[in-house]
């Protein structure tokens, strides 16, 4: 069963398809653009300048900012950018990326110190063990959609990574909705931001395991929670 679940949990976005019905009701929540002043780099180099300052002050107000600036401002650049199955880009808006690649360049260019291409290629969940807090890890087995969003909502604000039975991406919960960031394998195939509710794909997938995303060692961790 652990062998069958890896598999299953591969990151390369499988082709399978989500039910025709709740796909047709899929909504793009993709509207928040990327700002026009700021080109990717400078998004890049500002992300890695929140990323120094919450390792200096490892506090919720630094961590928020930070968390804020990856989901609002770095991720809408690729808003748009076509998923395929082998993509790689690392440039948002050209060639193609595939839902693991879309996770791992993102988090990269965010300022983390990552393997993108390992860890893309490797079992969402192995993904997750790597990246986020140990403690937030969760796992869901045929959990109704909404009752699997409400625990998110009930679980600290910030960015998330999500795995399914054949797909990733980014969970975003700014406390008041959660939003699924992702390069959508269904229509319309690209790179977009939707509510997490109303998302066919994570409605048909059967198996779920998320983690809120760790920028911290151990020891910073345990001064952020003394900072609080």
């Amino acid at each position: 069963m652990k062998y069958l679940l890896a598999f299953l949990l591969l990151t390369g976005c499988s082709e399978k398809k989500p039910d025709t019905a709740a796909q047709d009701k899929q909504k793009n929540e993709s509207t928040i653009s990327a700002p026009a002043e700021m080109s990717y780099k400078d998004a890049k180099e500002k992300s890695k300048r929140l990323l120094i300052r919450f390792k200096q002050l490892p506090t919720l107000q630094t961590e928020t900012n930070l968390y804020s600036f990856i989901a609002d401002t770095l991720i809408p650049f690729w808003y748009g950018t076509k998923w395929n199955f082998y993509g790689t880009t690392e440039m948002p808006g050209q060639g193609t990326i595939a839902c693991g690649y879309f996770v791992t360049t993102v988090l990269r260019d965010a300022g983390m110190e990552i393997n993108r291409s390992k860890l893309a290629q490797c079992a969402s969940e192995t993904m997750i063990q790597q990246l986020a807090i140990k403690q937030s890890i969760q796992r869901f087995s045929n959990v109704p959609l909404l009752s699997f969003i409400e625990k998110i909502l009930q679980e600290d604000p910030g960015l998330y990574i999500v795995g399914l039975d054949c797909h990733t991406g980014f969970l975003y919960n700014n406390g008041q909705e959660v939003y699924f960031i992702h390069a959508s394998y269904a229509t319309p195939k690209m790179v977009i931001r939707e509510k997490a509710k109303e998302s066919a794909i994570l409605a048909t997938s059967k198996y779920r395991v998320t983690g809120k995303l760790t920028f911290l060692s151990g020891n910073l961790r345990n001064q952020r929670v003394e900072n609080l």
